[in-house]
């Protein structure tokens, strides 16, 4: 049964909480950054161009009024938050699933270069699907249909051609299969 499973209960409660920390992180940045505002803008033009305003199109105006506001609301925002109760463990866990399949995309993306659109994106795929629990005929079913939707999305929707990867040039691939991979 689907719902015995104990791994299945959320590392969060059940209830919303407001995301206390999340909004507590949030005020720490914001509050971080507006103290870096002065040295990480250049002064505009002043004047010196027909289309150039006054004080209010500096380049850290509009950077400055969101920072604040960020502060401003994340502040409210966790005083008003319910505290909440958090388990690290699985809370890391989650997390570190979420990592490797950003960390997945990114490497897919660089493999492109190497293995060619359809291959990094099996890879990706299967990596994606054996992270959530699939295993067997179903991870292989879940991994190739996704190939197979990406490359006709990309391909016949779109009419983006990859360029010949490297991996082709160093195997000597028939061209009929070059198109396929």
């Amino acid at each position: 049964m689907p719902g015995d499973r104990k791994d299945d209960k959320a590392p969060f409660s059940e209830q919303p909480t407001g995301g206390r920390f999340l909004v507590g992180a949030m005020f720490v940045a914001a509050v971080v950054l507006l103290a870096m505002v002065g040295w990480q803008t250049t002064p505009g033009s002043m004047g010196q161009t027909v289309m150039s305003g006054g004080w209010w199109a500096e380049p850290a105006l509009a950077p400055t009024v969101a920072l604040i506001m960020t502060i401003v609301a994340s502040a409210i925002a966790f005083f008003v938050a319910r505290r909440e109760t958090v388990d690290f463990g699985k809370t890391m866990r989650v997390y570190g699933q979420i990592l490797l399949i950003s960390g997945c995309m990114i490497g897919a993306v660089m493999l492109m270069k190497v293995l060619g659109f359809a291959l990094s994106i099996l890879v990706f795929a299967s990596v994606v699907a054996t992270t959530a629990g699939f295993r067997g005929t179903r991870l292989v079913l879940i991994a190739l249909g996704t190939t197979v939707a990406m490359v006709l999305i990309f391909r016949i929707g779109f009419s983006i051609w990859f360029p010949r990867p490297a991996l082709f040039k160093w195997l000597d691939l028939p061209v009929s299969w070059q198109g396929i991979l």
